[in-house]
């Protein structure tokens, strides 16, 4: 049953009781009573009515706005029960309680609060302090210790906190990756491995803060650099920083001795784009009893005519032929999508190099970009390059790559065009969870933050996976959408103090249901809804 406020020929409203029926398969409503003229109510016969019905179906959670002192703000219990629901899974409390004893204060909490406001809203660390109460913590300025409250948060903690993530990185990483595997019950076989730079928005400099070349074309920013390998589920197993100047084929070894060291490894294939596998690398890989796939320059390869031979067809537009090169496989592929590719890039770099020469803009020093195709007939005097440009338009759409493993042609061009896992992994990083720009400029807190991101990325990617293995639709914006809407108003009544948490989306339904946590009624007792969630 239902009011419907029905309107005569001449506009007077009427207030009826109606109900649904069925009849024959159609629903159809019939009027159960006529309750008369609206304008005949006065607004206290009207609340009379409304609070008799209160009592006579004892309507608890029943609420009389007007009962409300002011407008409440609005919190989120969302980001909160996600995080501490995957914490419990990674047994980050027993982690944290082996760590210094002499810890005052709860390092696992603050960095719980650091990653919600990864996953929610990335802020500096002080713009996460101002905005604690939005999850239910207490910001704390000025306390003695021993007055303090289990919901209390002192700026200093967080900074603390980023220092004992950066003491403990290492053993961070073994027990995030045990847990991991233990949790999906799964093996890491497939390792994939990059490198990207991580600008600040500065130019000054110490041991790991350097000027170098930028991945973002930051050319004014000092810069770390950052390796990290994942596995075929585009989690992390392993990261490093490096000093902003190293060349990134130079962070391969550590990697692989690391991996080959601190992880349970079964046998693992290796994928890194060409830029990181020079001879030396290959020869730590296969030291270290692991097989590759790896990216190799097909300009580089000269005791092999590329152009020769029978080429196969590998799929629609793509084709191969494979020879034995320095002992190894070599896989020298051709594809039509690149050869377009590789042309309009070329095309783009010509008409840039015209227009330097029409200018007299060249930067002499410069051998990139489009100074590639000028060459200098005397001192500061250029001409393009037609040499040049009818040598790089041979090898359009060609590229190689080179391998120890056994696998079919097919998976292995399968493996190395997974390297996107690594591109998304990094934009993930960088973009999403907002690793970069960095606002610390000590190595120490560095680390603590990269190692914050880390976990960050991990908890999410933990999400991620459990909707994925539940058929749920999701994107990085739509999860953020979904948790931010997770939210709750806390309010007191005369009689009552009482939570009223906000419409969820069907993102937000499926998130709590996949990881079974409860979806909160729309009106709850406060201390109900403080113990289920603690809020």
């Amino acid at each position: 049953m239902f009011l419907r406020v029905v309107k005569n020929n001449k506009g007077v409203e009427y207030l009826r009781i109606v109900e649904s029926y069925r009849e024959n398969g159609k629903i159809k409503q019939r009027t159960v009573a006529n309750l008369g003229r609206i304008d005949s109510f006065s607004e206290n016969e009207a609340k009379n009515i409304v609070n008799k019905l209160i009592q006579i179906f004892d309507l608890k959670n029943y609420i009389d706005t007007e009962d409300i002192k002011k407008a409440p703000d609005k919190r989120n219990y969302g980001a909160k029960v996600i995080v501490n629901k995957i914490f419990e899974r990674y047994e980050m409390k027993r982690y944290f309680e082996r760590l210094d004893k002499e810890i005052k204060y709860n390092a696992e909490e603050m960095l719980k609060i650091m990653v919600m406001n990864r996953i929610v809203e990335p802020k500096s660390k002080l713009g996460i302090f101002n905005n604690l109460e939005y999850f239910g913590y207490n910001k704390v300025e000025v306390k003695k210790e021993k007055d303090l409250e289990e919901k209390d948060v002192m700026l200093h903690w967080l900074y603390r906190t980023l220092d004992i993530l950066a003491d403990n990185k290492e053993s961070i990483e073994k027990h995030m990756y045990n847990q991991r595997i233990s949790l999906f019950n799964t093996t890491v076989d497939l390792v994939f491995y990059d490198v990207t730079t991580l600008a600040f928005e500065t130019q000054q400099t110490n041991e790991i803060l350097q000027m170098g070349y930028s991945k973002d074309k930051k050319f004014n920013e000092s810069q770390i650099v950052l390796g990290m390998s994942i596995d075929q589920d585009r989690m992390p197993v392993s990261f490093d920083i490096y000093a902003g100047n190293t060349f990134e084929g130079h962070t391969f070894k550590d990697s692989i001795e690391k991996m080959k060291k601190e992880y349970q490894l079964g046998k693992v294939i290796v994928v890194a784009d060409r830029g990181m596998m020079s001879k030396k690398n290959i020869e730590v890989v296969e030291n270290s009893n692991y097989e590759f796939i790896v990216g190799k320059s097909i300009k580089q390869i000269k005791k092999v005519n590329i152009f020769e031979g029978e080429f196969i067809e590998l799929a629609k537009g793509i084709k191969y032929r494979e020879v034995e090169y320095e002992n190894k496989r070599l896989l020298i592929i051709y594809s039509e999508e690149r050869a377009k590719k590789d042309r309009a890039d070329r095309l783009r770099l010509i008409e840039k190099a015209k227009k330097m020469l029409e200018e007299g803009n060249i930067d002499s020093k410069s051998k990139r970009g489009a100074k590639k195709y000028l060459k200098e007939q005397n001192k500061q005097n250029y001409i393009l390059d037609i040499e040049k440009i009818e040598n790089d338009e041979k090898y359009d759409g060609y590229y190689g790559i080179i391998t120890n493993t056994k696998l079919s042609p097919k998976e292995i061009l399968e493996q190395y065009h997974t390297l996107w896992k690594v591109e998304e992994t990094f934009r993930t990083l960088k973009n999403y969870l907002e690793t970069r720009p960095v606002f610390h400029w000590t190595p120490k807190r560095i680390k603590g933050h990269i190692v914050m991101s880390f976990i960050s990325y991990i908890i999410q990617r933990t999400l991620e996976l459990e909707l994925e293995k539940n058929n749920v639709e999701y994107s990085h914006e739509k999860i953020r959408e979904a948790i931010k809407n997770m939210e709750y108003i806390e309010f007191k009544t005369q009689k009552q103090h009482l939570v009223a948490r906000m419409n969820l989306n069907k993102l937000g339904q499926r998130i709590l249901n996949t990881l079974n946590i409860p979806v909160p009624k729309i009106i709850s007792p406060y201390t109900e809804f403080k113990e289920k969630y603690k809020i």
